[in-house]
């Protein structure tokens, strides 16, 4: 039987002692003598016993074990928030299991509601999209009445008084809009895929106020991703265009394309800013000039905070920025 997983059950039945009794041998109490403490020891060693985690959770009240719930891994910046998220708990004794929403409300509602019952301590969240179209943050709120941490990252709620890591989104396109206008740069387009979510809204909004500043009109294409190359070949048509930031990855790609297709050289004749991961930014042609969010650091930050909220048991809600950096290449 060595090298297999044994139960406490099964150890009383080979010791010949109560369960009570190993229980409180493997957690060193002084009732029990150093000599059956040490036989137990030995024997539970030998057997590979491992206690149930969540058992003693939910006698204890706490599992060391940290839920990260993010919409998809495919996504380059929720992957490289998550890498960023492992890296510090790594060398904590927390763990952490990942759940994904695929940007589903009730799937959102299901994981709180099943893990907030004594299997995690607290939860690293970046909110779907559906949960932000419904306004419905019920679930946020039961689980912060019941005692529980939560960091919101990336997409965030404001009214939902916990911990946040956001990044600087309406300072960091208004800046990039400031950039192409200084360039001489005049019809420029927004084209986003996430005006659904707050980080979209936001983005818009800086772009909007730069424009406004310069005295120049906003033009902002809204579609999903599917039809996002589309809808920017034909304002391309009709439309004077010297300029186009996009807001996430695939309205990038989207946007490289219809210009590619409309016959026209980029950045001469169009400048194009986007969001997309480093790598994915040099390997496209020409090279795109990003929006950097800085996604790593964004996980660790909120991992960190998650960390110090579960050891102080502190109720202080912070708020932690990290500032987006433009990368400037080929295609601006």
């Amino acid at each position: 039987m060595a090298g297999s997983n044994i139960t406490l059950k099964q150890l009383s039945s080979i010791l010949g002692v109560s369960i009570s009794t190993i229980s409180k041998a493997l957690n060193d109490s002084h009732e029990i003598s150093d000599a059956t403490k040490t036989r137990i020891v030995e024997l539970a060693k030998l057997h590979n016993y491992q206690p149930n985690k969540i058992a003693v959770g939910l006698k204890s009240g706490k599992t060391n074990t940290i839920a990260v719930v993010i919409p998809s891994v495919q996504n380059s910046f929720f992957a490289r928030a998550l890498y960023g998220i492992e890296s510090l708990i790594s060398d904590t004794n927390f763990n952490i299991i990942v759940c994904l929403t695929k940007e589903s409300h009730a799937k959102e509602v299901e994981t709180f509601n099943m893990l907030s019952n004594g299997v995690v301590d607290g939860f690293i969240v970046a909110v779907s999209e559906e949960t932000q179209s419904l306004q419905n943050y019920d679930h946020f709120t039961n689980v912060l009445d019941n005692g529980k941490s939560i960091v919101m990252f990336d997409r965030v709620i404001e009214s939902v008084n916990c911990g946040k890591v956001t990044t600087n989104d309406f300072t960091a396109l208004s800046e990039a809009t400031q950039k192409l206008i200084g360039s001489k740069r005049k019809h420029i387009v927004l084209l986003s895929t996430i005006h659904k979510l707050n980080v979209g809204q936001q983005r818009s909004e800086g772009y909007i106020k730069a424009m406004a500043t310069a005295g120049l009109s906003p033009v902002i294409l809204e579609s999903d991703e599917r039809l996002a190359g589309s809808v920017m070949v034909d304002y391309l048509k009709n439309n004077p265009v010297d300029a186009i930031i996009a807001l996430d990855t695939d309205a990038s790609l989207a946007a490289l394309k219809a210009v590619k297709i409309s016959g026209k050289q980029i950045p001469a004749d169009v400048a194009v800013i986007g969001y997309a991961s480093e790598r994915m930014a040099h390997n496209l042609t020409p090279e795109l000039t990003t929006i950097n969010q800085h996604s790593y650091t964004i996980g660790n930050s909120a991992a960190a905070m998650m960390v110090e909220a579960l050891r102080t048991k502190s109720k202080e809600m912070k708020e932690v920025v990290v500032s987006s950096t433009l990368s400037v290449r080929d295609s601006s």
